[in-house]
C-alpha cells in the first residue's frame, strides 16, 4: 500500500474508532427561564419552556400565583418526535363546589375544575394539554402507582392532614395516537392530591410527567430518557428566592438560612425518593444503577449502569460509551477536552 493511501486509511479507521456514534453525550444545561435547575440534556436536543409564573388571578386564580409553575420539554427535535415534558401542577376547585361556575372559570381565587381520578385527568386535561393536535388515542394499559400515592401522603404535615383529610392517588397510562400524521407510544403519570371533604373542593395535581416516542421506538430511548430524569439539581439561590417570595406573597415572614437549608435537604431528598419509585414503572426496561467516583471532586455519585464506560468533565457534563478504546477527548466529532473516566464501585 502506497505512504499516502496508507496515512488516508489510518484515518478513517481512527474517525471509525471514535466515531460520535460510539458515544452519547449529555450537557448540564440550566432550566431556561429563572435557571431553577439543572439538567443533563443529550448533545443537539431541545430545550422549550420553562417556569411558568401567572401574574393576572385571572388565567387560574391568585391560589395559582404563589408558587412558580414549570412546563418544560426536552426534545431530540423540532417536532419533539422523542420527548420527556414536565407539566404545571394547577390547584383547582372541583366544580361541585363552585356554585354552578362552569369549567374554566375562577371562583373562590381558584381555577374550576371537575376533580377526576389519575387516568381521567390524563387523558381528558393532560393529553389536550400537551398534544392538542392528537387523535385516535387509545389506552394500552392503565397501572395504579400506591407506592408513589404512599410517597406523597407520608410528606404531608400531620397537622395538615388531620384538618383537610388530604389523600393521594397516582397511576401510569400507557397509550398511542396520531399527531400530524405521525403514530406515537406515550407513557404519563400523575398524583392527584384531594383536599377532601374538609378542604372546600380544592384538589390539584402533582408530578405530572410523561415521556414518547415514535409507536416502536420507545425501548431504545428509554436509557436516554431515564438519565435525563434523574439528573435535575435544585439551584439553592433559586429556591431561597422562591420561598421567601412564597412567603411574602402569602403574608408571612422570610425563611431564616436555617429553615431553607432544611428545605433543600428535604427538596433533594424526596426528589430522589419520589423519582425512584417513578422509575420504576416508567421505564420498562429499566437499567441498572451504580456508584460512581467523581474524578474531580471525589465524591460518590449513583448512576445508571446502562452503558459500560462513564467519562465526566469539570463541569458535569457527561458521555456514556459502550466501547471500551473510546476517549471523548480524542472524538473529531466532538471536539472537546477535560473528560476523565469515572470509576465504578463494582
Amino acid at each position: 500500500m502506497k505512504p499516502l493511501l496508507f496515512s488516508v486509511f489510518l484515518m478513517l479507521m481512527n474517525l471509525a474508532s471514535y466515531s460520535q456514534k460510539d458515544a452519547v453525550l449529555f450537557s448540564r444545561r440550566d432550566e431556561p427561564k429563572e435557571k431553577a435547575f439543572s439538567l443533563l440534556i443529550p448533545r443537539g436536543w431541545i430545550v422549550e419552556g420553562g417556569a411558568i409564573r401567572f401574574l393576572d388571578p385571572n388565567i387560574a386564580g391568585a391560589n395559582n400565583m404563589v408558587e412558580c409553575k414549570f412546563d418544560l420539554a426536552i426534545k431530540k427535535d423540532a417536532a419533539g418526535s422523542v420527548m420527556i415534558r414536565w407539566l404545571p401542577e394547577i390547584m383547582c376547585i372541583d366544580q361541585s363546589k363552585a356554585w354552578g361556575n362552569p369549567e374554566g372559570a375562577i371562583f373562590n381565587n381558584t381555577l374550576v375544575r371537575r376533580r377526576r381520578d389519575p387516568a381521567s385527568f390524563i387523558i381528558q386535561v393532560a393529553v389536550p394539554y400537551a398534544h392538542p393536535n392528537a387523535v385516535n388515542v387509545r389506552v394500552k394499559s392503565s397501572k395504579p402507582l400506591p407506592l408513589l400515592a404512599n410517597r406523597y401522603n407520608g410528606m404531608v404535615d400531620p397537622a395538615v392532614k388531620m384538618v383537610t383529610n388530604m389523600s393521594y392517588q397516582a397511576v401510569l397510562l400507557e397509550f398511542t395516537y396520531e399527531e400530524n400524521g405521525k403514530a406515537f407510544l406515550e407513557r404519563m403519570i400523575t398524583v392527584i392530591e384531594d383536599y377532601g371533604a374538609n378542604g372546600g373542593g380544592l384538589w390539584k395535581n402533582r408530578e405530572t410527567m410523561l415521556i414518547r416516542t415514535p409507536a416502536d421506538e420507545m425501548l431504545k430511548w428509554e436509557p436516554l430518557l431515564q438519565v435525563i430524569q434523574n439528573s435535575g439539581i435544585w439551584n439553592l439561590s433559586w429556591i431561597t428566592g422562591e420561598i421567601n417570595g412564597q412567603r411574602q406573597r402569602s403574608g408571612l415572614i422570610a425563611a431564616t438560612q436555617k429553615e431553607l437549608q432544611d428545605m433543600d435537604n428535604a427538596i433533594n431528598e424526596n426528589r430522589r425518593n419520589t423519582y425512584s419509585e417513578i422509575n420504576k414503572d416508567m421505564y420498562l426496561t429499566i437499567t441498572g444503577q451504580n456508584e460512581y467516583t467523581n474524578p474531580f471532586t471525589g465524591k460518590k455519585e449513583t448512576d445508571t449502569d446502562n452503558w459500560k464506560n462513564r467519562w465526566i468533565n469539570s463541569s458535569g457534563d457527561i458521555i456514556y460509551s459502550d466501547n471500551g478504546s473510546y476517549d471523548p477527548n480524542r472524538d473529531p466529532d466532538l471536539n472537546i477536552s477535560g473528560f476523565k473516566l469515572s470509576a465504578p464501585r463494582k
